[in-house]
């Protein structure tokens, strides 16, 4: 295969994507989750300084997000190892839902 066609097939496979603009966007997704996590990390310490209790709201959040990417990337790559990753996140979301919706009704 001469340069041309490497060319052709990569287009091809990102749909006439430039790979700059997709690596940027997935970096860019990368940031906004540990800006996004860092600040319900300081939302959920504050809480629980000012209000003596945990938002487990927050958590269950954090944790359904975590769970949806490993998921995605499971169905896509069908690596086992990102199942089982999900399948812990999805728990601990469970488990914080469960939390949140027993702080709720208090």
């Amino acid at each position: 295969m001469n340069r041309e066609e490497i060319l052709e097939k990569s287009r091809q496979e990102n749909h006439g994507q430039d790979i700059a603009n997709l690596e940027v966007a997935r970096s860019s997704i990368v940031f906004g989750w540990i800006v996004a996590v860092c600040l319900l990390a300081v939302v959920a310490v504050t809480e629980a300084i000012k209000y003596d209790r945990m938002n487990s709201g927050i958590f269950f959040a954090v944790m359904a997000g975590c769970s949806a990417i490993f998921i995605r990337k499971y169905l896509k790559l069908h690596k086992k190892h990102e199942l089982y990753i999900s399948i812990v996140y999805v728990i601990a979301a469970a488990a914080f839902l469960v939390s949140w919706i027993l702080q709720l009704t208090k």
